[in-house]
């Protein structure tokens, strides 16, 4: 019976049910707390580490793949361990990408959202899809340019240096939002603050 049904569809499926589960705890839990929006709760740290696991994979994907077999042996086992099953899965599945990025839009990031305003999860949320046009817009760019200068020592040189710089942003977000504080990554925590307080 699923042989005949796209993948997209299934995916699809898949996210909106994973989107409408998360949403009915997040409404329970937040609910049992008093209704502070400024207080940070363990849902809201919860809630604002998830989403930029969607700029880590483009990321790895962009830049990662390149890059990690020159590094050493150890590095790379643990990484096909842990991180590549899921990039082999968001390569494979590319509209994941989109679908994902519209849902943390309209669910957290647009002005009329059903969601209760969360400021930690939404700042969080909007700097997680910042990040991932960000890299989005790297990794075409890199592809972009010539195959020679690609696989070059200079090439190699842009291309770790990009992927550190996108490892480091999500590494550093991710660390203070455990921690209940507000990144602050120059340009792009400020246009993040800028879009929030415009809307």
């Amino acid at each position: 019976m699923f042989n005949y049904i796209p993948y997209w569809v299934i995916s699809i499926i898949f996210i909106t049910l994973i989107c409408i589960l998360f949403y009915q705890i997040y409404f329970s839990i937040v609910n049992s707390y008093s209704y502070n929006k400024n207080r940070i709760t363990i849902v809201d740290k919860f809630g604002s580490i998830l989403p930029y696991s969607l700029p880590l994979l483009e990321g790895l994907q962009n830049f990662g793949q390149q890059i990690l077999p020159d590094y050493p042996f150890s590095l790379m086992s643990l990484y096909k361990k842990t991180l590549m099953p899921l990039v082999f899965f968001y390569v494979t599945h590319p509209a994941l990408a989109f679908i994902a990025f519209f849902v943390l839009y309209s669910l957290f990031v647009r002005a009329n959202s059903p969601i209760p305003n969360r400021p930690f999860i939404r700042f969080n949320v909007l700097q997680s899809i910042l990040l991932f046009l960000i890299n989005s817009l790297l990794g075409v760019t890199f592809r972009a340019l010539p195959i020679e200068f690609r696989v070059s020592i200079y090439g190699l040189m842009l291309c770790n240096t990009l992927f550190w710089f996108v490892l480091s942003t999500i590494i550093y977000s991710i660390i203070k939002a455990i921690q209940g504080k507000y990144s602050k990554i120059p340009v792009i925590s400020q246009a993040v603050r800028i879009q929030i307080d415009t809307q």
